[in-house]
């Protein structure tokens, strides 16, 4: 079904087929389950260097019943998810439980792995935290994160009770855990048929907050611990001057369980570049009282970083909040890859202006995937496939929702495996942004948009373009251009965009 615009008017035919030009006002999703997803290749099969891996596509499930997801992914983070994290796994264990005890129970989240293995997805990533109740330093904590779902949940954002503020202590409730999840994980039988845990975070959100109560020191200590017992790469443990060797005995092991593994830093809340640098170059900070050098920065191969669009643009949070990561990254020399760990427009509710509009959220997902593409960001964890926070799944009734569901898989049809042609791949002229690239099978491509107008998408005569600036479309893009329905009209010397992206394409 083709259109052509004219001018800045639309000969309507996609827009009131597949959506009800209009329809869904202010506070209202105008979400249609009936729409079709559009199709996909799976699995994801990365490229080569040069371009955008099919891997930048992560996704974060909350339920087991919602596998098979019906949306595109090459990557994975383990955490708020199948009841497969540290206070699930040994719930039933003790202080003194090893690594072998058989308290560890590991069902779900061999479930997890398998489903995503099936999917082809084969490494993966895999948070740590969440200290289980038995074993917190304050396990009537009702202000944890967690704390909502009720008193077995309480104190699981503070540190083990068997580690101590200055980073001293046996720390073994977390070495016997760390130590019995890596070898689980790192069975060679296992591996045949579960997605692989190749990086792993220390711990979920930083500084002190409703995810973490205790102190740098406290988490450098978990981060040199876990470095040593699964990838070998800490030689001594600072606190207490340990040999990673006697670390490994204390587990029963007689060497790193997996030397190729990838140690992700603590994750911020936000891109709180200020408390990454206190983690990683920690010296006798009178605010944060750490003592810990360098050693947080020699514990680690990523940073992590969470990209909520809340209450803001994706060019604010994106183009804006990334700036002092990299300025403090460069003073200290620090060249390790960037991850968007958590990611999407955030939580469910009447304060994010992103919940008030289907096609405002739809918009955003083009937005965002290539703004931080274009910032060096490696990798997104997209929260959540199946929700509330960036719901594209509603496990309820077992339906996509759209038009995010279609907007997300026509990101990653156009830009999975693409090549960008230009640096930085997405450069403005003010508000209008346009990002060039050559498609995976060699078409030329730019995806351009204009960033000033807002929410209120539905309420436009074309709601899946969500504005009306003229555009002169370059002479190498003018064969056709298709917007976030999916729907190719025929190129003009002239477009008309708005705030959700569309796809021009050449010859």
């Amino acid at each position: 079904m083709k259109s052509r615009w004219v001018g800045s008017s639309l000969l309507s035919a996609a827009c009131f087929a597949l959506f009800a030009c209009g329809a869904g006002g202010p506070g209202e999703n105008a979400a249609t389950p009936s729409i079709p997803p559009i199709p996909f290749n799976s699995p994801c099969v990365p490229s080569g260097p040069g371009t955008i891996p099919c891997t930048f596509w992560g996704f974060q499930v909350h339920q087991l019943s919602s596998y098979p997801l019906q949306l595109p992914y090459g990557e994975f983070r383990g955490w708020d998810s199948g009841s497969a994290n540290w206070p699930d796994i040994d719930a039933t264990c003790t202080p003194t439980s090893g690594p072998t005890d058989p308290c560890f129970d590991f069902t779900n989240l061999d479930s997890e792995t398998a489903d995503l293995k099936n999917a082809g997805v084969n490494d993966i990533m895999y948070t740590l935290s969440r200290t289980p109740k038995w074993a917190s330093q304050d396990p009537n904590d009702d202000t944890c994160n967690y704390s909502h779902q009720g008193p077995s949940q309480y104190g699981e954002c503070w540190p083990p009770i068997d580690l101590n503020a200055d980073g001293t202590g046996a720390d073994f409730i977390w070495r016997s855990w760390v130590a019995a999840i890596a070898m689980h994980v790192n069975n060679p039988t296992w591996e045949q048929s579960h997605a692989h845990i190749k990086y792993w975070e220390t711990w979920n959100e930083f500084p002190k907050s409703s995810g973490w109560r205790g102190t740098y020191n406290q988490l450098v200590r978990l981060s040199q611990d876990l470095n040593c017992i699964v990838a070998g790469r800490v030689p001594i443990i600072l606190a207490t001057g340990e040999s990673c060797q006697q670390v490994l005995q204390i587990v029963g092991l007689t060497q790193p369980v997996d030397p190729s593994a990838v140690m992700v830093a603590s994750s911020s809340t936000g891109v709180d570049w200020r408390a990454i640098e206190s983690l990683l170059y920690c010296d006798n900070d009178p605010q944060t009282l750490c003592t810990t050098g360098d050693a947080g920065a020699a514990a680690v191969d990523v940073l992590s970083v969470h990209m909520y669009i809340d209450t803001q643009t994706p060019e604010n949070i994106v183009n804006v909040g990334l700036q002092g990561l990299y300025t403090m990254m460069k003073a200290h020399n620090l060249n390790i890859p960037v991850f968007d760990g958590e990611g999407s427009w955030g939580e469910a509710d009447s304060q994010n202006i992103w919940e008030h509009d289907a096609y405002a959220r739809a918009g955003m997902i083009p937005r965002y995937y290539a703004l931080i593409w274009s910032n060096n960001v490696k990798e997104i964890m997209w929260y959540a496939y199946d929700g509330p926070t960036g719901e594209l799944f509603d496990p309820g009734s077992g339906q996509l929702q759209q038009p995010e569901a279609n907007a997300f898989i026509l990101t990653y049809n156009w830009l999975a495996n693409a090549t960008p042609t230009q640096t930085p791949f997405c450069q403005n002229s003010g508000t209008i942004y346009h990002c060039d690239f050559n498609e995976s099978n060699g078409t030329k491509a730019s995806l351009v948009w204009d960033s000033r107008y807002g929410q209120n998408c539905s309420s436009m005569s074309v709601p899946i373009v969500c504005g009306n600036t003229s555009y002169t479309v370059p002479p190498k893009f003018n064969s056709d251009w298709i917007d976030l329905t999916g729907t190719s009209h025929t190129a003009a010397g002239e477009v008309t965009i708005g705030a959700n992206p569309i796809l021009l394409e050449g010859h």
